[in-house]
């Protein structure tokens, strides 16, 4: 059958449903909040700052994948009213402000601080466990900043190194550093866990903190033992020493799984318990030379001392959502896909990733319920924020006219009321 269609002049938006991402935005006073922080930023015009990083947010949410689609917010009608003052800036207007963000690391790094603060008030939360991973960042061409390193995904291609720093209980980002592509994981990472630590340590009970063996050192396990409330499970690189220390150890597997688990403890070491887990390698496996050896071994060293080794590897596994984490943060909010030739800018814009991940998350936290909280931005992007829209304005009021969003009407006000709420 062959339909006829006409174009209308009615202007609206495909995403009506991000009017709940601004409610939060006032409800947890974000523009005060940036001022606060970055303090008088540049002379005062048209573009308030912190409308255009707000701009950008809605550009990731709204699926932008790429630094000049937020240029498709000018065609929108209702988008720059709810996130900024009605228009777009320029892009000229844009990088100037990235840049002089890319230079305010502390005060990019205030602004995660204070809003994960205030998410863990209002949750009550007393206790958090930190997940801290690097990953890299390919990129196609010359870009300042990117150098060849370590890059799984397209070996031997131009990399940013981005360490971040999430918290597993609320999906957020406690921190985050973007670094050229040849710089190792444990480059300053000591400095990074400190500021973490100084910053939440005093707020929190217990805080647990995994990490890989790419960050052992002995540097980063005294560091964590000078915080009485941090636990750490770190893993240990497999020297030739530690291997024959393993070797030699007597297993005891739990519940019938096929993996055995043992701990030791050095005396020159009072307080640290090393953790091991072996797990036969498949029949007819490939030995190296002079490897007489049918196992793998995993060593986990910790502070914590009446941990079970099997429920400690079952706690340490769960660094896999980190991971998880970071292919979502790829996938979905654009990050390493926001790309500048300056890499001021570009630290800027791995930054705007991560505050768009972190705000989601807070959303997700302190408004959704049920099944909706446990969803990612690409399906809450259909179920809840693709939803046409409209603004009206009368009697000097701005009235945003709805159509029933896919979860339903009754779903949607429930959310917008608590939203409010949060006020």
């Amino acid at each position: 059958m062959k339909i006829k269609y006409t174009f209308t002049t009615q202007k609206a938006t495909p995403f009506g449903g991000l009017a709940l991402i601004t409610e939060l935005l006032n409800s947890v006073k974000f523009a005060d909040c940036f001022n606060n922080v970055f303090g008088q930023f540049r002379k005062v015009r048209y573009f308030k700052p912190y409308e255009n990083i707000q701009l950008l947010l809605a550009t990731i949410l709204s699926g932008g994948e790429r630094l000049y689609d937020i240029d498709q917010l000018k065609s929108d009608p209702v988008l720059p009213n709810l996130f900024g003052n009605g228009k777009v800036p320029a892009d000229t207007t844009l990088r100037d402000d990235l840049e002089r963000l890319g230079t305010m690391n502390e005060q990019r790094r205030e602004l995660l601080f204070r809003l994960n603060a205030e998410l863990f008030r209002r949750q009550g939360l007393r206790s958090i466990t930190i997940d801290i991973d690097a990953t890299a960042l390919p990129v196609d061409g010359h870009q300042e900043g990117a150098e060849k390193g370590y890059c799984p995904a397209e070996p031997g291609s131009r990399c940013f190194q981005n360490l971040s720093a999430v918290c597993d209980q609320t999906k957020t980002t406690l921190d985050e550093e973007t670094r050229p592509g040849n710089t190792h994981c444990s480059l300053d990472s000591i400095p990074f866990v400190e500021r973490i630590l100084d910053r939440f340590a005093p707020l929190m009970e217990r805080i647990v903190m995994r990490l890989d063996t790419g960050f052992f050192s002995e540097a980063m396990l005294k560091k964590a033992e000078a915080y009485p409330n941090v636990i750490y499970e770190i893993g240990v690189p497999q020297h030739s020493s530690m291997q024959e220390r393993v070797r030699c150890l007597d297993y005891k597997s739990y519940h019938g799984s096929p993996r055995q688990y043992a701990k030791f403890q050095r005396f020159s070491e009072p307080g640290r318990w090393y953790y091991v887990e072996r797990t036969r390698k498949p029949f007819e496996t490939q030995l190296d030379l002079l490897d007489t050896d049918d196992y793998t071994y995993r060593v986990v060293v910790s502070n914590d001392a009446r941990r079970q080794p099997h429920t400690l590897f079952g706690d340490y596994n769960g660094r896999g959502r980190d991971e998880q984490q970071i292919g979502e943060l790829k996938g979905e909010y654009a990050l390493g896909r926001l790309v500048s030739g300056d890499f001021r800018v570009m630290r800027a814009l791995t930054w705007v990733s991560h505050l768009a991940y972190t705000l989601i998350g807070l959303f997700k936290r302190l408004v959704l319920r049920g099944e909706e909280a446990r969803l990612g931005l690409r399906r809450l992007r259909y179920l809840l924020f693709a939803n046409v829209a409209y603004l009206t304005h009368h009697s000097r009021e701005w009235t945003l006219n709805l159509c029933e969003p896919r979860l339903g009407e009754r779903r949607f006000r429930y959310y917008l009321h608590r939203s409010w709420a949060l006020q």
